[in-house]
């Protein structure tokens, strides 16, 4: 999946982009108090259009404003990332509601509007890297791979591309970092609430409370992930180990489940190619033959693998952070051989889900035709993963008293926003 590599790649990132960032920050200040004891004068600002795509001065030069050449150019930029911007009216402003920028991003976006210094509300949209990518950043200078957001960048904006410059350049690095690492946090909140909603369409009375307690669980461990990368992107140093705990007991409970049943609904097929159904709830529905169980027990392994990649990334990104001249050379090796256990685990509830959203079943010679494709008809709609939308985007406002504020569209599940942590 997409963001299964990054945690291992963000280590080094993060290193590099840290360090831009914070000599960017003393260059600045050097050249303020300068030029506030000579008194030189401000050099005259660009212009820039109202709308457009920006990029660094480098994607710009090497594609000479062409349109067409503006995606090939970010797919081979060291840092592929890019920023569409235009203005917004007062109607358009309403479809989304606003959450707090962290002071990674801050910094960066108060950059990005005060170079561009629009006369009007304007709405930025944060292309990144593609998160697969970040693993070939290892040991390089830059992380390559651009990801087009699911195709919804207007063609008005890459008609107009623009060069990112002085400290918005210098800044690039760090914000594409945060900006990866907020993404993986959004998404795995949508992984898990999806999931577990379909969990909840299958409870039964009696099992209600206990899968009420795994949902709690889960939740609480997102949730105080979620709260750890938030501090991470502001600053602080958080305390990872409980978050951790938590993250990983979630997933180590669902590896054993998958474990048990890795390759086991691959034998139920028969040589015509279709599925006993009764030989079925024997096999994954135990001694009660509840096959409900077995598809609750996959929807939390699912959500617990997207709480585990989050904790990757949240572990590589903290320590990293901690020292950042460290090359964390075992821990590497350490967190490698978990994004394998990871992806090994996703690829067993993968190969799992396909096959029963995918099964053909078949009776006995006195069950009616009917009877077994409603059979069918509602294995395949339990076990069907969730549809979630992956094109994550990092959205920002400018309000028309210069504010700068996150947006999120109003549609989105709010949800995750009112989890707490069990602390």
């Amino acid at each position: 999946m997409l963001a299964i590599f990054v945690a291992v790649a963000a280590l080094a990132a993060i290193v590099a982009a840290w360090f831009l960032w914070r000599l960017a920050a003393r260059r600045d200040t050097v050249t303020s108090d300068a030029m506030s004891t000579t008194g030189a004068g401000i050099a005259p600002r660009a212009e820039f259009p109202s709308s457009g795509l920006l990029v660094s001065e480098a994607v710009l030069r090497s594609t000479g404003s062409s349109s067409t050449a503006i995606w090939e150019a970010l797919e081979a930029a060291a840092v592929p990332m890019a920023v569409q911007y235009y203005p917004v009216s007062e109607s358009e402003i309403t479809r989304y509601r606003t959450v707090p920028v962290n002071a990674a991003a801050q910094k960066s976006m108060v950059d990005i509007v005060n170079a561009l210094n629009p006369n009007s509300p304007t709405l930025y949209r944060v292309l990144l890297p593609k998160g697969a990518e970040l693993v070939k950043a290892v040991g390089a200078s830059g992380f390559r791979g651009f990801a087009r957001n699911g195709g919804k960048i207007t063609s008005q904006a890459v008609l107009k591309p623009v060069a990112a410059g002085g400290a918005i350049a210098a800044g690039w690095p760090v914000f594409a970092v945060a900006g990866t690492v907020m993404v993986v946090d959004m998404l795995a909140q949508k992984e898990l609430r999806a999931h577990q909603r379909k969990v909840e369409t299958i409870l039964g009375r009696q099992e209600e409370r206990h899968y009420i307690e795994r949902i709690t669980d889960q939740r609480s461990a997102d949730a105080q992930l979620t709260r750890a990368i938030s501090l991470m992107l502001d600053g602080h140093n958080p305390n990872l180990e409980l978050a951790l705990k938590s993250a990983y007991d979630e997933f180590h409970r669902s590896q054993q489940f998958l474990e048990k049943y890795r390759g086991v609904t691959e034998k139920l097929v028969d040589s015509d190619g279709k599925v006993d159904y009764r030989r079925m709830q024997e096999v994954l529905g135990g001694k009660t033959k509840d096959l409900d169980h077995f598809l609750r027990e996959l929807h939390l392994a699912r959500g617990a693998i997207a709480i585990r990649r989050k904790a990757l990334v949240a572990d590589a990104a903290a320590v990293a952070l901690v020292d950042p001249t460290n090359p964390y050379t075992a821990l590497r090796r350490f967190l490698d051989s978990q994004v394998h256990e990871l992806e090994d685990a996703d690829i067993v509830a993968a190969a799992i889900t396909t096959m029963l959203t995918e099964v053909q079943l078949k009776g006995r010679w006195h069950d009616g035709d009917k009877a077994v494709a409603e059979k069918q008809q509602r294995l395949r709609a339990l076990a069907s993963p969730p549809a979630v939308d992956d094109a994550t985007e990092l959205l920002f406002l400018r309000t028309a008293t210069g504010e700068i504020v996150q947006v999120i569209p109003s549609s989105e599940d709010e949800e995750p926003k009112e989890i707490t942590s069990k602390e």
